[in-house]
């Protein structure tokens, strides 16, 4: 386990002269040309990387930048892409930043262009969290999708695999900030280009353009903007093809979390989405429970575990800030200590956090306070992620591919609805349909609701038990209990399970559990999946052998924590499925990939707890 000196990203040393220009000080350099910042990124950036033209006929396209800073080359892009763009069409920024500014010195340096003010009042609301990782931001109105890797540009790069359609180098002046243009550098930039890719930087350095050309780039001096007399364009060897287009339709199999995150992914693309439910009242299904606790899982070492649970928290709240009160409710949750060990792990974790205060707060020396987490409302928020799918009250009892389309029969073999992508997201069913080389364990969880003694609490707790006020009861859990999923029956609720609840609880919070009055306890059972080693099953797969056929993945094996993961691996999945730039690093995709257990075996290993 390694542990940073930091766990959060450094805040970058920023003035403003008296023109209001946006200095970096540790630099020694503006963070945009004195002349006019939103002129130069139009010649140099846009022009230089021709577009609009480059993207006019293609279904999605990929620009990608070191260098986010205040974020005006995103806003000038983004202007552009609005007014050129064509129906249907995606456009992904992919950008990195080591020293993340806060949103209101970016404001101030946004203010220079009013005509900008309402794609920046936009970015601002959404503005990234000073944390390290991967962070994926989504404007569907304009079909634009920004991602963000924090932290140094060099091991951000050197953890992705996406391929960029036009390239942006802005950091600042080789002279002053050398590590942003190293020859290590453009070899992960010429590594993720597409072929026929162009690139554009303001500098005319000799080590920047003989370092381009050493990695294969054709390199030209065009006429600079303002003072800068030359500016240079460089072109990736290859010819630029159309990206191809993405599916029509996806056919998705499940209606719980998983299978409505998967929905709400492919509908903000503009796919056709067919949702197979046979459980639409959520009789059975994990994910309809009262209530779902939201809440980060933060590791001390900065492992691939560490960094995928961290972006999926942050992906999650991000988007249920979004949904109304109605649906998310921000109670903050307190993550207690059950013991010595979890008093010393929360206890480093508050003193160097991996989140930033407006997110994490400390509690008494041994407790942490997430104050973005909070209670989703499953009964409310699945519509809502599935609204614009059309939905099948029908459980698939086969699945084939014929003629480039995935087909879902019924029992009595007919054709329910069919799609040219299939996503499999059926929670206990997943094995049905999906080949797996390893074997998924079940686990009966059951919850409790309850009236206690006096107050209810105004914040959740948490520590491997948690609690919760619902309404006008304490609501707590879960037990996590063996469960063959071979087994046609569904567990009950039982008063043992209801008292071993309110024991867990008392491990972190003493004084709540004994308020609890088991005597008008009541509650709901339901089964969770999960792999092995622990971790979420999200990608392509490998189809039963009856069923062969290409584009075909899966989403599952969420165990407790889907409504906190589900959102950043269905993101992923519609990414892959539609050809797109994956927000995941290539270790964490390969640690949640189907076809990890295989690999495993070929090589001898055996699944690592996270």
């Amino acid at each position: 386990m390694t542990t940073p000196a930091s766990r959060l990203p450094p805040e970058p040393e920023i003035s403003f002269d008296d023109r209001g220009l946006i200095l970096g000080d540790a630099f020694h350099d503006s963070y945009f040309s004195r002349d006019n910042g939103l002129e130069e990124t139009r010649i140099v950036f846009l022009k230089g990387c021709g577009l609009p033209e480059a993207w006019r006929s293609q279904s999605h396209f990929t620009v990608a930048e070191l260098g986010f800073g205040t974020g005006l080359n995103v806003l000038a892009t983004w202007d552009l892409w609005r007014n050129t763009r064509q129906p249907g069409q995606i456009l992904h920024f992919i950008t990195t930043e080591a020293f993340l500014m806060a949103a209101d010195h970016a404001a101030k340096a946004h203010a220079h262009w009013p005509e900008l003010a309402d794609l920046s009042g936009q970015l601002l609301a959404r503005w990234p969290v000073r944390a390290f990782g991967n962070q994926r931001i989504w404007f569907e109105d304009d079909g634009f999708c920004l991602t963000i890797l924090v932290g140094p540009a060099l091991p951000s790069l050197q953890a992705m695999d996406f391929k960029a359609d036009a390239w942006f180098l802005d950091g600042f002046a080789p002279s002053r900030n050398a590590e942003m243009w190293s020859p290590e550098l453009l070899q992960e930039v010429a590594r993720l280009c597409a072929p026929g890719a162009r690139l554009a930087t303001y500098s005319v350095a000799g080590a920047v353009r003989r370092g381009l050309e050493a990695c294969g780039f054709t390199v030209s001096r065009q006429p600079g903007f303002g003072s800068k007399r030359q500016r240079l364009e460089a072109v990736w060897p290859g010819k630029r093809e159309n990206a191809p287009a993405k599916p029509a339709s996806v056919l998705i199999i499940g209606g719980g979390i998983a299978g409505a995150a998967v929905s709400f992914a492919f509908a903000r693309r503009g796919v056709r989405v067919e949702l197979l439910d046979g459980d639409p009242c959520g009789q059975s299904k994990a994910s309809h429970n009262p209530a779902a606790l939201v809440m980060p899982r933060l590791d001390r070492g900065d492992t691939r575990e560490a960094r995928f649970f961290r972006a999926a928290y942050l992906c999650a709240t991000s988007l249920y800030a979004g949904v109304g009160r109605e649906m998310f409710a921000q109670t903050q949750v307190q993550e207690l200590p059950g013991d010595d060990r979890d008093r010393m792990r929360l206890g480093d974790l508050g003193q160097n956090p991996p989140l930033p205060p407006e997110l994490l707060g400390r509690i008494d020396n041994c407790g942490l306070l997430h104050r973005t987490g909070g209670l989703v409302y499953p009964d409310l928020l699945l519509p809502r992620l599935s609204q614009n799918a059309i939905r099948h009250p029908v459980t698939a009892a086969a699945l084939h591919y014929q003629s480039g389309q995935w087909q879902a029969l019924n029992e009595a073999g007919d054709i329910v609805a069919e799609a040219e992508v299939c996503v499999i997201a059926s929670g206990t069913q997943l094995e049905r349909f999906v080949k797996l080389d390893t074997e998924l364990e079940g686990r009966a969880g059951q919850i409790s609701l309850a009236q206690i003694d006096g107050a209810l609490p105004e914040t959740a707790v948490a520590g491997g038990p948690y609690a919760a006020t619902f309404h006008t009861q304490l609501l707590f859990g879960a037990t996590f209990d063996p469960w063959d999923l071979s087994r046609s029956d569904k567990p009950g609720v039982l008063a043992s399970g209801h008292q071993q609840n309110r024991d867990s609880l008392s491990s972190i919070a003493p004084e709540l559990s004994a308020r609890i009055n088991l005597a008008t306890a009541f509650g709901r059972s339901s089964v969770r999946v999960a792999a092995k080693d622990r971790l979420p099953i999200a990608g392509a797969a490998l189809p039963k052998a009856s069923q062969e056929g290409p584009g075909f993945f899966v989403l599952g094996a969420l165990g407790s924590r889907g409504f906190t993961t589900a959102h950043w691996l269905a993101e992923h999945v519609a990414s892959l499925a539609c050809g797109e730039p994956s927000p995941l690093e290539r270790d964490v995709s390969v640690a949640v990939s189907p076809k990890r257990f295989e690999e495993r075996r070929h090589r001898g290993q055996t699944p690592r707890q996270p």
